[in-house]
């Protein structure tokens, strides 16, 4: 009690001093941002992309915080550009861890959640496990036990879900449970979630061999057991490798040791570690939220020590750092990030009304977008039948055009075929008449011949004359006839045949008219072999070989 009044007296009555460690602090950190901005002045001109912008911000952020900020947007803005979610949702997480490891606690907020909303609409899991976890962390430091764990647990689930997902995310995960229910003082659950970080690893021999962590959250929970001597024996080993793999987790580490050493009563050591958080958080610019703590405790070790005026220092400094980084102790500072989850909820519930509204009308346009599209092929398909049904009408009308004319010019060609049948019957009937009078005739001078005795010879010879001029007059009436039907047949045959006589053309006629040799003989008056010694003549004439059908080839004539 007469500790923390001396303490109380020196905050609010003893002069403010910067002490030696911050002045040293503060010329570093002015020679650390000259080399920042130099490196990124170097470095503008080499990376090109989004995945050597973000490399480049991991390996500075803990060197070159401010650098390393300038690169992780730089990372997003490009991966925005092409289109890859996946890196802006690293590139968004990793900067939002990044502020958190400096106290910027609202910043890392904001980062998370938007990282959050990217790796929703896209649906990656193993990005939201990682933010979950990040969220879950920044929750603990503002003492939102409830919240945080929730977080934790959401990640876990997806984990046991996905099998796929890595599985040192599920060691993560589980390693964060334990120190926040070692934080609230429930080591059996803390030690529970340990063993199953072990168990996870040696189910899954690819993981890092490494437990240093695992191992090291052990002995901080022995340490709120009050078992500082077993504490220490697995402390203590672990330093080698914390110095040389993880330099920045000296500040966790160290402050653990010295609250042990505080606790054993053994100040100088105690003090030893705390300045030695202090100084590793400082370089690597990380685990800003211990600060106010580590500060405090040691405060209260320089008290002891009876260090008054050093001790006033850390306590003044403990006390600027919970006002200017909103401590995670801060009851005010919660409240801002209740604000923030009010605020933010808010926002989601007005987005959500927004994608409603944004659904509905597109719900509307689709809607209107379907009966534009039902009238457009109803229209297309009412043109094709209409286009259809006037060429199919003009094409029928056409083809009844087409099959009258035919029709026409079959009934025209039938009309003449008919009146030639007619012609030719007539013409026909004709040469059976003139046959019929060669034949009376024939018998009329065969018996003139016979009574030649004893008539007038004279007479006998008139009468017989006068028979053969009826003759020649039949066969031009026949002739006449025959052109009458036939008009272009002498014509056409005279031109293609010059030579034949007219002998010759009164058989091709004959041929024409379906006359046999006999028939030819007894109109010509000539004998059937006569006929047959002028058809061969006539072959020869007209240049046809033997195995040409004569009939045929007058009958294509004319």
């Amino acid at each position: 009690m007469t500790r923390q009044i001396i303490l109380y007296f020196l905050v609010f009555f003893l002069p403010i001093k910067t002490c030696f460690s911050i002045e040293k602090d503060t010329k570093s950190s002015i020679k650390t941002e000259k080399l920042e901005k130099n490196y990124t002045v170097q470095q503008k001109s080499s990376v090109n992309n989004t995945h050597q912008y973000y490399n480049q911000a991991e390996s500075l952020k803990f060197s070159m915080p401010d650098s390393a900020i300038e690169l992780y947007y730089q990372s997003f803005d490009v991966a925005g550009k092409e289109k890859d979610s996946l890196q802006m949702i690293k590139s968004m997480a990793g900067l939002a861890n990044l502020y958190a490891h400096n106290g910027k606690f609202g910043h890392a907020y904001d980062g998370y959640w938007e990282a959050l909303t990217i790796a929703d609409q896209v649906g990656d899991n193993e990005s939201r496990v990682i933010i979950y976890n990040g969220l879950g962390w920044l929750y603990s430091f503002y003492e939102r036990n409830t919240l945080s764990l929730d977080y934790f647990n959401k990640a876990i689930t997806i984990l046991k879900k996905n099998s796929s997902i890595n599985r040192l995310l599920l060691v993560d995960t589980y390693y964060a449970v334990a120190t926040l229910k070692r934080k609230i003082q429930d080591t059996d659950q803390a030690r529970l979630y340990l063993d199953s970080c072990l168990q996870v690893k040696k189910e899954h021999p690819g993981l890092q061999e490494t437990n240093a962590f695992i191992n090291a959250e052990f002995g901080y929970n022995l340490y709120e057991d009050e078992e500082y001597e077993k504490a220490l024996k697995i402390l203590l080993p672990l330093e080698p490798f914390f110095s040389e793999f993880n330099h920045s987790y000296l500040v966790i580490y160290h402050y653990f040791l010295g609250n042990i050493y505080n606790r054993m009563g053994k100040l100088k050591t105690s003090e030893k570690y705390y300045k030695s958080a202090i100084n590793t958080g400082l370089v690597h610019h990380t685990h800003s939220n211990l600060f106010p703590i580590i500060y405090e405790e040691l405060s209260t070790v320089l008290l002891k020590l009876n260090k008054t005026k050093e001790a006033y220092k850390m306590l003044k400094i403990s006390k600027d750092f919970n006002e200017n980084q909103y401590g995670s102790r801060n009851t005010r500072n919660r409240r801002f990030l209740e604000i923030k989850d009010e605020f933010r909820k808010k926002q989601e519930q007005e987005k959500e009304m927004l994608r409603e509204q944004e659904l509905e009308r597109l719900t509307q346009e689709s809607r209107i977008n379907y009966l534009k599209n039902i009238i457009f092929y109803v229209t297309i398909v009412g043109l094709i039948s209409v286009v259809f049904f006037v060429y199919r009408t003009l094409r029928n009308k056409y083809k009844a055009k087409q099959m009258l004319f035919i029709e026409k010019q079959k009934m025209e060609e039938q009309k003449i075929k008919e009146v030639l049948d007619i012609k030719n019957k007539e013409l026909t009937a004709s040469v059976l008449q003139i046959i019929q009078h060669e034949e009376t005739l024939a018998e009329i001078k065969h018996d003139l011949l016979k009574q030649k005795k004893e008539p007038d010879a004279n007479q006998i010879n008139k009468i017989a004359k006068k028979i053969n001029l009826n003759t020649n007059n039949n066969w031009k009436e026949f002739e006449a006839r025959f052109i009458e039907v036939n008009g272009n047949f002498y014509e056409e045959l005279n031109s293609r045949f010059p030579k034949l006589t007219q002998g010759d053309q009164k058989i091709c006629a004959l041929i024409k008219l379906n006359f046999d040799s006999k028939g030819m003989s007894k109109l010509l008056g000539i004998s059937t072999e006569s006929v047959h010694t002028t058809r061969y003549r006539l072959r020869k004439k007209l240049g046809l070989e033997r195995q040409d059908n004569l009939e045929e080839f007058i009958s294509q004539i004319g």
